[in-house]
């Protein structure tokens, strides 16, 4: 089993690195070809952070990043798992456009992705991760020079298939895996090794907030210090003691875990925010902070994620600081897409945006300008799973398979997502409409951009391992309770 160190054992360099500073420049010169750092946070609702305004102090790093950048407070996913999400990220494109959907595809070589497009346009290009979904063989590597694994034991791949793991696969994908801090190593040795004269852009995937929750214990019990408890938290997605009907302090000690993972997770942020620093300069690069998904706590009666698509699955954060471009402390309310994200960094880094995306260069709103409304399409594809739902500022439609289940729900007045409309009222009905064509304009787009994934085939050892991480033929759209 995977043995977390104390941190500051595990990298010296980067602790010793400066801190950031907390009062951000608004006088640095412009830069038409900023250096970019984009890191998404796997599993990380945005409602657990400070500056989305939880109230414990989860993330103070990220926090100061919001601080001295920009904050979009409505970040919607495409999904609420990994994988899609992660094509979503890369080209901009909602999930039944690019396709990668489920566990066997591979993002098809035809799709233009963010790298790609940075690549062609004289950025060097790295990308370095710690979660089995963003390993190459599913082709979100597309356009990376360099693509580090820093999972606990390396897959490998041979023409297009995955083969046997290196070590034991209960080992090498266990939800015990802790890949922060070789995530930060790797990023360090990068930094250090990459000429920085050169435009970078720079993808890192930081994958600890992912159940199972087993931060340092320093880190826990800053949420729930009296914990005396005997509950055994491990496995999330089959441990029949973590259920809605769990006693709730148990569950509160549960969250509590998240939060400490979050924690843990935010200190390595700071860390690579350091590095990235010294090595890049804060007044000369663009960095943007996400995540691909959230997370569940029996909000809707679900655990974990990939398994629904309300708030508490699909709510991410989206912070980004570019001194002298964007004023620091900016809250933006009109609704953001995963899928903005892309386009967003191409803009800034004065690149044009590949055709067909669906996304949208978002830097007016990032710079306090108006921009028109633009829904989000999210949708649950995975195992036999059909859950669509469509995502406007103040509204939502969520539609399960063959619409034997409806929600309608005006989040203005419901946030919480507890009180849907009635299915026949007006409000469903035009949502419906809306969802359908959005779903019918994403499929057309996929063919017009001949984007059929790519199949691969899961050997039984890493279908095995997915499976223990929750992922693969489980019962990913079991209805609300």
């Amino acid at each position: 089993m995977s043995t977390r160190i104390p941190f500051l054992l595990l990298s010296g360099v980067a602790a010793c690195s400066p801190p950031v500073p907390s009062t951000p420049s608004t006088t640095a010169a412009p830069v038409s070809r900023p250096d970019v750092l984009l890191v998404s946070i796997d599993s990380l609702r945005a409602d657990h952070l400070g500056c989305y305004g939880y109230s414990k102090a989860t993330s103070p790093n990220l926090d100061r990043l919001a601080r001295e950048g920009v904050r979009c407070e409505q970040v919607v996913s495409t999904t609420s798992w990994t994988l899609p999400a992660h094509a979503a990220l890369f080209t901009g494109l909602f999930d039944s456009t690019h396709g990668v959907v489920d566990n066997e595809r591979a993002l098809s070589e035809k799709a233009n992705t963010l790298a790609e497009a940075l690549h062609a346009a004289g950025y060097r290009t790295a990308g370095v991760f710690g979660g089995p979904y963003l390993h190459p063989v599913f082709g979100l590597a597309q356009g990376f020079d360099r693509w580090v694994n820093c999972m606990g034991a390396a897959l490998t791949a041979k023409q297009g298939e995955l083969v046997k793991l290196v070590l034991d696969p209960a080992e090498t994908l266990s939800l015990s895996d802790v890949t922060g801090p070789r995530t930060l190593d790797e990023t360090v040795k990068l930094l250090r090794e990459l000429p920085e004269d050169e435009p970078l852009f720079l993808f890192v995937h930081l994958w600890d907030v992912h159940y199972d929750y087993k931060p340092p214990e320093e880190y826990w019990r800053r949420f729930d210090p009296d914990w005396s408890g005997t509950l055994d938290a491990r496995d999330v997605p089959h441990n029949p003691a973590l259920t809605a009907q769990m006693p709730a302090r148990d569950l509160q000690h549960l969250v509590a875990l998240y939060d400490g993972e979050i924690a843990f997770t935010d200190d390595i942020l700071g860390r690579i925010l350091a590095v990235w620093d010294e090595h890049r300069g804060r007044e000369r690069s663009l960095v943007v902070v996400t995540s691909d998904h959230g997370e569940e706590f029996f909000e809707h009666g679900g655990k974990g994620h990939q398994r629904a698509l309300f708030e508490e699955s699909v709510r991410v954060p989206f912070v980004a600081r570019w001194p002298g471009r964007f004023d620091g402390g900016r809250a933006v309310r009109p609704l953001v897409r995963l899928i903005d994200v892309a386009p967003t960094i191409l803009a800034a880094a004065g690149v044009a945006v590949p055709a067909g995306v669906q996304g949208r260069d978002v830097g007016p709103l990032l710079r306090g300008e108006p921009m028109e409304p633009a829904p989000a399409l999210c949708e649950l594809l995975v195992d036999g799973a059909e859950i669509r739902a469509l995502r406007r500022e103040a509204s939502k439609v969520i539609r399960y398979k063959d619409g034997r289940l409806v929600f309608a729900l005006d989040l203005a007045r419901d946030p919480g997502e507890e009180a849907p409309l009635a299915t026949d009222s007006t409000a469903a009905r035009l949502g419906l409409a809306d969802l359908d064509r959005l779903v019918r304009e994403a499929r057309e787009r996929g063919k017009e951009l001949g984007l059929a994934p790519r199949r691969i085939v899961l050997d039984d050892a890493v279908r095995s391992a997915l499976k223990g991480l929750g992922y693969v033929g489980d019962d990913a759209n079991t209805a609300p309770r």
